[in-house]
């Protein structure tokens, strides 16, 4: 069975050969970094403080943490310390959870 990295990147190449991707809007224009309309419009400046000032938001430290937390699982051997792990783990997720959540647009 093929990979998702690899199916996405068989289509990637496919819209290269037929010219897809130059017909993209946007394509050879610079990507707007500063675009922040995907973060609620009470955060942004908040967010735009935080950015300025080199510091990741909360939900960026969830995320850095629960990946820190399943590589200390890997090799992690004694049961009853994987299981404070995984607990961990389930705490923050689950933290990381409502934190996301408030960037969920009313449908």
């Amino acid at each position: 069975m093929a990979r998702p990295d690899d199916i996405i990147g068989g289509w990637i190449r496919n819209a290269e050969k037929t010219g897809e991707i130059e017909r993209l809007p946007g394509y050879g224009k610079p990507l707007d970094l500063e675009d922040d309309s995907h973060i609620p419009r009470k955060y942004r400046m908040a967010y735009r403080v935080l950015k300025n000032a080199g510091i990741a938001p909360p939900e960026v430290d969830l995320i850095n943490k629960i990946a820190a937390l399943r590589r200390q699982l890997e090799t992690t051997r004694d049961e009853r310390a994987r299981e404070e792990i995984v607990a961990q783990i389930r705490e923050s997720q689950q933290k990381l959870d409502v934190a996301l959540d408030k960037f969920k647009f009313p449908r």
